[in-house]
């Protein structure tokens, strides 16, 4: 339990306070604990941090992880649009928290947090296409996911952050999806139609 209550207080304090006033103390405080009590689990601030972050991460992947083993015979489009959908879902829960620690990973991978969490979904992924591999366009699957992930990853920390209300409704999973359906299944080019003008013009000389 004091575990657990250390954790959701570190969350809380990194979203209400910042990272700089998030200290020892502060979060002790919050968490209705000794700081002593916070050193029997933890020896830092950046500890803290990232246990925080692996606690997130790992609640993302096993929704993730467990999405995909449901839709593995689901036609493509309509597997997508789920994965991307809970993907979104995940990010709506706790915006805030979740910008807070998007934008701190650079910074604890820096004091030596190693993300094993995102080699996970990259994995997850991979297992999800290649059964369909014979029927996508791209035939490196590793460099497929590898944009798939940070494309998608991307697009729904800059609707979290820049146009939240994208994530209220269908209609952004809908986008999401049909980006993603036309890098791995493009349409064949249509025949560009004939110019007008040119043609009239050709008519107009075989007519001379």
């Amino acid at each position: 339990m004091t575990y657990d209550a250390i954790l959701t207080a570190t969350a809380r304090v990194l979203v209400k306070d910042g990272y700089e006033a998030a200290s020892t103390n502060r979060i002790a405080q919050e968490a209705g604990v000794s700081v002593g009590s916070l050193y029997q689990y933890f020896s830092s601030k950046e500890g803290l941090v990232m246990a925080v972050m692996d606690h997130h991460r790992a609640r993302s992947l096993a929704r993730f992880e467990a999405r995909v083993a449901e839709l593995a015979g689901a036609p493509l489009r309509v597997a997508l649009g789920a994965l991307i959908g809970e993907v979104l879902a995940e990010k709506v829960a706790d915006p805030r928290l979740h910008q807070t620690l998007h934008e701190l990973l650079p910074r604890m991978r820096q004091l030596g947090y190693v993300d094993s969490h995102e080699l996970k979904i990259f994995r997850a992924v991979r297992a999800f296409l290649a059964p369909r591999a014979t029927d996508i366009r791209p035939r490196d699957l590793d460099m497929a996911v590898f944009i798939l992930v940070h494309s998608v990853n991307a697009l729904a920390y800059a609707a979290t952050t820049e146009r939240p209300e994208y994530l209220q409704g269908d209609a952004f999973v809908e986008e999401l999806c049909s980006l993603v359906v036309g890098y791995l299944r493009p349409e064949p080019a249509r025949p560009r139609p004939a110019n007008r003008r040119h043609s009239s013009a050709r008519r107009g000389e075989g007519s001379r």
